[in-house]
């Protein structure tokens, strides 16, 4: 039980904790616990809703409040626990505050007891470790959903992804990679506004405007890919989000434009699904 160390994954409007044990890459699921959450609440409300959650993982496991490793989304200064979330519509009262300090105080335990990484980092790392990306050593993990996410392993070392503002077609990467992308486009296009990509790819076979959609998705993507990692060639690129889950839909023109390029990447599935961010986080303390 001494390995078992609190993945946190932070998101806009759920926060998910549940222990990990490092030795293994297991999740001690009895320790699971999720909680909704108002991201527009002041500094102290929120702090205290992401301490509950924490303190309520450790409590079903009957252990005392240890290590944690948070996963969460930038922009961020994920080494001094600083944040710099602004114009994002969620967390905006954290703006210039010290999380870990804060933290560290809601839960009782020095600030150095919390470790903090990017959420699509976390994502990578997890994989990397027990999912889709064990045994490489350069690889990239993107994560396709309301925005466009993604990590690299390179030269050992773990870099922040910066996909999401690659410059493509007059805007960035983000504009056509996206769930607000097929949404919009759907809607612009039919007069249709649908709850969610989820609905979109319900229609794909039927629907022709959903399929030629999909497709042209598809294909921003591999041009992007391309255009972004060339240079870097990884030995695989792990995709996930809740897009990926319609992966017929897209990756066979993802693959298609690549293989126009004259380039070849091994695209494939993450496998571990919300727990990649869980486990990714906790190993930031398995040094």
């Amino acid at each position: 039980m001494k390995n078992l160390i609190a993945g946190v994954d932070i998101g806009g409007t759920h926060v998910t904790v549940c222990l990990v044990d490092i030795e293994s890459g297991k999740l001690f699921k009895e320790s699971y616990a999720r909680i909704t959450i108002d991201p527009s609440m002041d500094k102290n409300a929120v702090i205290q809703t992401w301490a509950s959650v924490i303190k309520e993982s450790f409590a079903k496991a009957q252990l005392p409040i240890g290590k944690v490793g948070i996963a969460m989304p930038g922009p961020f200064d994920y080494e001094k626990g600083i944040s710099y979330i602004k114009g994002l519509h969620k967390y905006e009262s954290l703006y210039g505050e010290n999380v870990k300090e804060l933290l560290g105080i809601a839960l009782q335990m020095a600030p150095a007891q919390v470790r903090m990484i990017n959420d699509a980092s976390a994502y990578l790392l997890g994989e990397m470790n027990c999912g889709a990306g064990t045994g490489f050593s350069n690889l990239v993990g993107i994560t396709l959903g309301t925005g466009l996410g993604s990590a690299a392993f390179y030269n050992n070392q773990l870099e922040e992804g910066d996909l999401y503002c690659t410059d493509f077609d007059g805007g960035k990467a983000e504009d056509f990679i996206s769930a607000r992308w097929l949404l919009k486009s759907y809607e612009m296009q039919t007069g249709e506004k649908l709850k969610g990509v989820k609905e979109l790819a319900l229609r794909n076979e039927k629907d022709a405007v959903a399929k030629k959609l999909f497709q042209t998705f598809g294909q921003n993507l591999g041009k992007v890919l391309v255009q972004r990692y060339s240079i870097q060639s990884p030995e695989i690129i792990i995709v996930g989000g809740n897009i990926s889950k319609a992966w017929d839909a897209f990756i066979p023109e993802t693959n298609k434009t690549i293989e126009m390029s004259s380039k070849s990447f091994n695209l494939r599935p993450a496998i571990l699904g919300e727990e990649a961010a869980l486990i990714g986080a906790s190993y930031l303390h398995a040094s």
